[in-house]
């Protein structure tokens, strides 16, 4: 392939670093005519995870150590002609206590933005790569084995419908209770014990379902499915129930030193053996198989494709906006939502939002917020019939959403407050909560009566009005009063003023 100037065009490549709690990583991608392929995979072992979950924190010879690893990975950036790069940061880094001081010390080192994500976008990158497939067209539970944390998702026809996270991962799990090992003779016993009782509450998060398929992915899995005899098929490994119990069997009754000499593996990789086994059997109790099974994936590969093809990133943010509304939709309805005037509600706003972008000016992904909050706004109900608002807002913070990071979940809360800011926001965010609380309550008025009685409505946006033009199966006279009562907010916010026109069935 050549340039204008007769010489060969370089084809466009793509770098993902990852510092992770054991290892910085670093993956380059190119994208040809074959698709997108990986020119080359460096890894440096690093123990921030030690540090972490042991001492809080990141000691400054690590972060040292860290910014002469990540100037000889620029390096070989530059040599690959890398245009675009990503830098992500797992639990190591997101549990620190000083992780601000060394992103921005990373920052100013070495010219890099570190993006440091949070529990549910982990997984969910993770998860994206087995939506829609044949994988998921069942009920399957999802979950990522990681070494400070586990996520777990209820999966129904490809669509994410609950999800949680808990910070128990193996390596962490190895540093808080490796000092019993030599403590007891033991110690499996106490393992056992513990991870029970962390997993006792997951039932009831994902809905007291029973799965008929695991999928399990995470680190370390190429090294369990080698010792259970596994073959790799399909892209997956087929872990069976007997296998991995009699390797957990086998592994409680030696210590560190035994089991690395006795299943070849690194000391450090025998100390977490156990955890690991002790989890994977967990998570099997949750559902009705006899195997996990265990994709081959890697973060960087999921992220490196995102940022070559267009079509991978768009079917990420399809899976994502219907997971986060699905699982909108299976709390509000476990709450005693009505379900189908929260459906009635965002339509509405969808409507509203679609038809005022010459107003808000918000990028779209921002209507997910507004869908989720109109799925949600009624969630507090039961709880606090008094104070509604207030619980629907403590309940969303309490809850996880797949596709909703933190600071999403925290906006979409805001919104169902109407203007009552919490005093959580910067002046930026309470500026876009306003403007999607505005549309949502005036999408909350053309339900008023909760009937569905509107059965067209048409939006004409003027320049000093907004003119909602409905047609009803009954008289609108509630409707049009709703309407009338949240114009004042409406107009403050936005600057037009909403006109309720009622059209007649005889037209």
């Amino acid at each position: 392939m050549e340039n204008k100037t007769g010489g060969k065009r370089t084809r466009k490549a793509v770098c993902v670093m990852e510092i992770g709690s054991s290892a910085l990583r670093m993956g380059v991608y190119q994208l040809g005519r074959s698709g997108i392929s990986r020119l080359d995979l460096l890894e440096y072992p690093l123990r921030l995870g030690h540090e972490v979950f042991a001492e809080g924190r990141i000691s400054a010879d690590s972060v040292r150590e860290l910014s002469l690893a990540l100037k000889g990975y620029t390096q070989v950036m530059k040599e690959y002609g890398v245009t675009e790069y990503r830098a992500i940061a797992t639990t190591a880094l997101r549990e620190s206590a000083n992780r601000a001081y060394v992103v921005d010390q990373l920052r100013i080192r070495n010219g890099l933005t570190v993006e440091v994500l949070e529990n549910g976008e982990e997984s969910a990158l993770i998860y994206s790569a087995l939506l829609g497939t044949p994988l998921t067209a069942d009920s399957a539970l999802l979950s990522y084995i990681g070494t400070g944390s586990v996520g777990a998702a209820a999966c129904e026809n490809g669509v994410v419908v609950r999800d949680c996270h808990m910070k128990l991962g193996f390596l962490k799990l190895s540093e808080m209770l490796g000092s019993l090992e030599d403590q007891t003779s033991r110690y499996d016993r106490a393992l056992e014990e513990y991870v029970d009782a962390y997993f006792q509450r997951l039932p009831l998060r994902l809905g007291e379902r029973r799965f008929l398929r695991l999928i399990l992915t995470g680190r370390e899995l190429d090294t369990i499915a080698g010792l259970c005899g596994a073959k790799e098929k399909d892209g997956a490994y087929l872990l069976g129930r007997d296998r991995l119990s009699a390797l957990y069997h086998q592994a409680s009754h030696r210590d560190t030193f035994a089991a690395a000499r006795q299943f070849g593996l690194p000391e450090e990789t025998a100390d977490q053996l156990l955890p690991m086994l002790a989890i994977y059997l967990k998570m099997m109790e949750f559902t009705e198989a006899d195997e996990i099974v265990a994709p081959v994936l890697d973060i960087l590969d999921i992220v490196g494709g995102m940022m070559l093809s267009p079509e991978k990133k768009q079917r990420f943010e399809e899976g994502r906006a219907a997971g986060a509304m699905a699982c909108a939709r299976e709390l509000a309805t476990v709450n005693g939502a009505d379900p189908d005037h929260a459906e009635r509600i965002r339509g509405y706003a969808v409507q509203l939002f679609d038809r005022t972008k010459k107003l808000h000016g918000i990028a779209g992904r921002r209507r997910l917020l507004l869908e989720c909050a109109a799925l949600l706004h009624e969630l507090g109900n039961r709880v606090n019939a008094r104070s509604a608002t207030l619980a629907t807002y403590d309940l969303i913070k309490q809850s996880n959403f797949y596709g909703l990071n933190e600071e999403d979940a925290l906006l979409t809360a805001e919104i169902i407050r109407f203007g009552d800011a919490s005093g959580a926001l910067t002046a930026k965010q309470q500026l876009l909560t306003n403007k999607l609380a505005a549309l949502l309550l005036l999408a909350d008025a053309l339900d008023e009566s909760r009937r569905g009685k509107i059965i067209d409505l048409k939006l004409r946006l003027e320049e000093e009005q907004l003119v909602v033009t409905a047609r009803g199966r009954e008289e609108l006279l509630l409707e049009r009063w709703a309407v009338e009562e949240c114009a004042p907010y409406f107009e403050e916010v936005y600057g037009v003023r909403p006109v309720f026109v009622e059209k007649s069935n005889l037209l």
